[in-house]
């Protein structure tokens, strides 16, 4: 029952786990909890474990484990329990625990895991996802980073409990070419692969265009479930979607499901330096009321075999409720 859910022409995702933490459970994070969200698979489990569930009530049929920021070396860098840090073992098992608390958040329903793996920038203090800023990084060190994080999962238990990998908010094609290998060597998972657009040109960080991403992440064999983007501002979803569209077609690629998960946070922008939301949202519509509309555009056009859409930074599980509730009439 739950592996059929991916045949579902419709997914719902679950919303923004670190930034619900932050401002509806008044967590606290800084440079001293380099794992972020990731930080309270070591003190904060049950606030975890009952946010989770929160989207999951709300109407999530897939849940993201806890894991976006989690690395060997953000363990290593935590010493809220040892003076010097977490090691390998003990980092391996806490990252393993995310798997079963996001699926209990179902609570027996039928319902889907995501593993989540953000991008490399995402590990780093301050983050650098939103500008793919890595330093002399290659491709084969982005491969070996991301490898060395899943190799954690695939030889455990755990690993059957995981129906999806993601792959999340990549600024860089390097980058996306390094999960399109991962996922060559890890062959029995669906995956996604979404990217984050901060910037008005509509290219990723990077400078990558939307052409060259596209034929990136679809060309050859092993192409991934779901292709899109993440944690960007809803305002730019529905033209990067017809660029995407627009690509594929240029280049005869078959289009695989699309997956958009746009931020919440209207006009606010995320200050890396500062660590907060700065700027207003005022004057917008309702989140859930703008991806509906670029959600029913999308199925008229009908391009791709499938949509998950759910939401990143600033949504709540009011806002997956209101979505979800919305969607009954697409399907």
């Amino acid at each position: 029952m739950t592996s059929s859910l991916l045949q579902n022409p419709i997914l719902l995702l679950d919303g923004g786990l670190g930034t619900t933490l932050e401002d509806e459970q008044g967590i606290r994070f800084s440079s001293a909890t380099p794992l972020w969200s990731s930080h309270l698979l070591i003190d904060n489990v049950e606030i975890l474990r009952a946010v989770q569930r929160e989207f999951a009530n709300a109407g999530a049929e897939i849940i993201l484990t806890a894991t976006y920021q989690a690395s060997f070396y953000g363990f290593q860098n935590t010493r809220v329990i040892h003076e010097h840090g977490i090691g390998r073992e003990e980092a391996r098992r806490y990252m393993l625990s995310a798997v079963r608390i996001a699926r209990e958040a179902f609570n027996g329903r039928p319902g889907l895991v995501a593993l989540s793996l953000g991008a490399y920038g995402a590990t780093m203090v301050p983050s650098t996802e939103y500008t793919g800023k890595y330093g002399d990084m290659t491709e084969d060190d982005l491969l070996n980073f991301h490898l060395e994080r899943i190799l954690c999962f695939v030889h455990s238990e755990e690993w059957s409990d995981i129906n999806l990998i993601a792959i999340e908010t990549l600024p860089r094609i390097d980058e996306v070419r390094a999960a399109r290998r991962i996922m060559q060597r890890v062959d029995d998972k669906e995956y996604w692969i979404s990217c984050v657009f901060p910037d008005s040109d509509e290219k990723l960080p990077d400078g990558t265009g939307v052409e060259e991403l596209v034929k990136t992440m679809l060309a050859g064999d092993r192409t991934p479930y779901a292709i899109g983007i993440n944690c960007t501002k809803i305002s730019k979803i529905e033209n990067l979607i017809k660029r995407f569209e627009y690509a594929a077609n240029a280049h005869a690629l078959e289009l695989p499901r699309l997956i958009i998960y746009p931020d919440g946070a209207g006009g606010k922008m995320y200050d890396t330096g500062l660590q907060q939301w700065v700027g207003d949202d005022k004057g917008q519509l309702p989140w859930d009321q703008q991806v509906y509309g670029i959600i029913t555009e999308v199925k008229e056009r009908n391009q791709w075999k499938g949509i998950i859409v759910g939401g990143c930074c600033k949504t709540t599980p009011g806002d997956i409720r209101k979505l979800s509730t919305r969607l009954r009439e697409l399907r």
